[in-house]
């Protein structure tokens, strides 16, 4: 939307990807092991060796619809990743005097990426993604372009650590302005753990992110409990912001295919966000 003074335009780019990253309160950037990596932190695109497919849609209100499609696959210690997150606002309603509406307009705001990382080793890897920014309001529209860069570390302690920088770019002009991007820091850290006893497997993560033209930064947490690697519980809880903290969701395994759900509740009559996603292991 229209840039602010004091504040970055382009908000989709900050609502997060993914049933799983935002059930367990987007700390993601050191455990994302599927295709919304390129959103979190691109070097974790190495996580995962095998070919996959994420299909993700997420209802808000006032018709708000998010829609993201990435792919991702590897080779000789590379990883290759394609994504596009599109989100858009139908039936905004025009008027020009106080009264009934004389028509309405939609509004579309959409990011088309291609991401690489590499893994020096086992414990090391980093990567950059590259994103086409486009967003129209009414008959204004405007282009751009972002980078995200990320690295990733495994520690001896089994605990791997996640840092990235993201949407660093600009926008061409949006009307009488130029949107400005919602360049973020984020630091974060989670390990796992096998729960032997009961055939489950305990994740865990928290991470710092940072966004620099607002300056404000926030404290994001999250836990997963899977149980023979089938059925999966989460919950996640994010601190600092005005009107979202709590943070739910589950996810079911079958082969090579996983349904993920997520219940992100606002305040401030905001009202509630469900995801859904479907992820293909081929």
């Amino acid at each position: 939307m229209y840039a602010q003074t004091g504040a970055s335009g382009l908000a989709f780019l900050k609502d997060g990807v993914g049933g799983r990253a935002l059930a367990m309160g987007e700390a993601y950037s050191a455990i994302a092991d599927d295709p919304s990596a390129m959103y979190y932190n691109p070097a974790a695109l190495t996580l995962s060796d095998r070919p996959q497919l994420m299909f993700m849609h997420r209802q808000w209100i006032q018709d708000t619809q998010t829609e993201y499609v990435a792919g991702q696959t590897s080779a000789d210690g590379f990883s290759f990743g394609g994504s596009l997150n599109s989100t858009s606002i139908n039936n905004i309603e025009v008027r020009d005097v106080p009264g009934p509406a004389i028509g309405t307009f939609d509004a579309h705001n959409m990011a088309l990426g291609l991401s690489v990382a590499y893994a020096f080793d086992s414990t090391i890897s980093v990567g950059i993604s590259a994103n086409y920014l486009y967003e129209k309001i009414y008959y204004a529209e405007a282009s751009g372009g972002g980078y995200s860069f990320g690295a990733m570390y495994l520690s001896p302690w089994n605990i791997r650590f996640g840092a990235a920088l993201d949407n660093v770019g600009s926008m061409g002009a949006l009307g009488d302005s130029a949107s400005t991007l919602p360049t973020a820091v984020r630091v974060g850290a989670g390990e796992e753990f096998g729960l032997e006893s009961i055939t489950s497997r305990l994740t865990v993560a928290a991470e710092l992110v940072s966004f620099t033209v607002e300056k404000r930064s926030h404290l994001h947490t999250g836990a997963e409990l899977e149980f023979q690697n089938t059925f999966a519980v989460r919950a996640g809880y994010e601190m600092g912001y005005d009107s979202k903290s709590f943070s739910a969701g589950v996810g079911i395994k079958f082969n090579f295919l996983r349904f993920d759900y997520a219940f992100v509740p606002f305040t401030n009559d905001l009202g509630t966000t469900h995801t859904l996603s479907l992820e293909f292991t081929l």
